[in-house]
Order: structure tokens, then sequence, then C-alpha cells
């Protein structure tokens, strides 16, 4: 497995760039050596696949919402092992690897099966303010990522090199760097992917209900654009200001970052956000609660803008 930086003669290159680009095994050979491996790939492509079949019957933005997280997964992990700086995680083999058995194909499902699930409890819940409902998307996608990232590096489905210091303090194998910059690069992905739609259509005042097909486009690219952008930036922000700077450790960074929402979203929905206590027109808050639920919510269980 060369490193995406080998330098290679043009008629090596021509010779190996099929190889290079698209890599295929024998998956069989594969379960026999490392059989966790091949049902994980498995579990997060299936997984993947049920989402997009869910999100083809919702209709709305859902089936948007699935592609944008496709693309945030392939940006992701296109600029992580495109970077010179990117060799501090090897991929075991798989069935099918791209661009010199670097990046396997299964990792671009796994983006999609943690997003989609995660927005779509979070659209359950029925937060009053998209500050929480963000917030909370990204812990979500850490709670599913956290337990996946421990079994694989357990199971040697990836190794993570101790080379670069981002990567030394960890949680059950996990570095605590890691989870926060998921954390903050979904928190970024769900600010965009709402907040986009609604600066390009104003049309609309059900977020879940599909707009014109190529600002739903555009909103999906530009989410994860910028999610990746923005995202690595608070990310970067964070970590230079109180770890680098001030010297707190990662682990206390990461956990008062996940643990502040908790502190203070409370008083921020109440304060900024507000409450529904009476339903427009009428100043009553006595109204019925079907009567209110039926203003509150729209025909997918979202609030309205």
């Amino acid at each position: 497995m060369d490193s995406l930086w080998t330098v290679r003669t043009r008629e090596q290159f021509r010779q190996d760039f099929p190889q290079w680009l698209i890599n295929v095994r024998n998956p069989v050979e594969l379960l026999m050596l490392q059989p966790s491996y091949i049902i994980s790939q498995v579990f997060c492509i299936v997984g993947a696949l049920l989402c997009l079949g869910h999100a083809l019957y919702r209709r709305g933005r859902w089936p948007f919402l699935w592609l944008g997280s496709v693309l945030s997964g392939m940006l992701i992990e296109g600029s992580l092992y495109f970077s010179p700086y990117g060799e501090t995680i090897w991929f075991s083999p798989t069935v099918i690897d791209l661009f010199g058995q670097r990046i396997p194909i299964f990792i671009f499902f796994v983006y999609p099966f943690f997003y989609y699930q995660a927005f779509w409890a979070v659209s359950k819940l029925r937060l009053k303010c998209r500050w929480s409902e963000h917030i909370a998307v990204g812990m979500l996608v850490v709670l599913f990522n956290m337990p996946f990232d421990m079994i694989s590096i357990k199971f040697l489905h990836w190794t993570l090199h101790e080379t670069e210091p981002m990567l030394n303090e960890r949680i059950y194998s996990v570095p605590w760097t890691l989870l926060l910059f998921f954390a903050i690069t979904t928190f970024t992905f769900s600010y965009f992917f709402h907040n986009l739609r609604t600066w390009m259509d104003h049309s609309t005042h059900n977020r879940w209900a599909s707009g014109p097909i190529r600002t739903e486009l555009v909103v999906s690219v530009g989410a994860a654009s910028l999610s990746l952008s923005v995202g690595s930036a608070l990310f970067l922000g964070i970590n230079y200001s109180l770890h680098t700077i001030l010297g707190i450790p990662h682990s206390i960074v990461v956990a008062g970052v996940f643990i502040s929402p908790n502190i203070y979203g409370p008083y921020t929905e109440r304060i900024h956000c507000g409450t529904l206590s009476t339903l427009p027109g009428t100043g009553d808050s006595s109204q019925s609660p079907t009567l209110r639920v039926a203003w509150e919510t729209s025909t997918d269980g979202q609030l309205l803008q």
C-alpha cells in the first residue's frame, strides 16, 4: 500500500492507474482473515441503503439529506486522505478500495447511516429552538460513532498512528479530538442544511417539505462543503485556543464542549427561542391541546418555522 504522494513516472502511472483508482479483492478471502470487518462493512452499507429507502418513501427533503450526508462523507474522507498530513490512519484491506488502496468505499456509507438516523430522531423531539436541534444532531452522531470507532479500532479495522499529537489522548482507544470534530462538523451540517434553504427559498414554512430541485441540490452541496470548512475552523479554534495556548487536556476540552449545551441549553431555549404559549392571533393560552399540536406541527411531525 503506497502513499498517495509516492513519486511515479508517467509510464508507471499509466500502468498502475486502473488498480490505483479502484482495487477489488476476494470477499471470501477477506472474510476468512477478518470476519468482523466484513460484518461491519455489510452492516453500514445495508443500513445506509435502508435509510435511503426510508428517505425515498418519506420524500420531501429526506432524500436530499441522504445525498448531502454522502457528499459530506466524501469531502471529509477525501480531505483527510489526500492531505500530505493524512498519514495517521490506515484501513485494513476491504473488498473495494479507492485511490491506492487508501479509502475503502464502504466508509462513504457510514455518514448517511449515522446522519440520517440522527436527523430523524431529533425531528421527532419537536424542539422549539433550532440551535438545540443542531446541537442534538451533533451529539447523536457522536453517540452512534463512538462505539463504532471503539470496535473498529479494537479489531484493527483501521489503525490510528500516534505520530499525530492530537490523537494521543483517547477514551477506549477513540481520540477525544475525533469525537469533537464529528460533533462540530455535524452541527454545522445541520445548521447549513436548514438555513441555506431558508435563505434561498421563502415560499414554504415546512422545514421538511421539498422545494425546487435546483435549490435542494445547491443546499445539499453547500451544506456538505460549508460544514467541512466552517466546522474545521470551529474545531481548530476551540482546540488551539484551549489546548495549545492554555494547555488544557483534550479530554477536558471535549468534555466541556459536550457538557456545556446541557447546562446552557434550557436557558438559551427559554431566553432566545421563547415558548409557544399562545396561538397566533388569539392571545389565548388555553386552547385545546389537539388544536395546539395541529398548529405547531406539520404533516410529518415537524415544527413549523
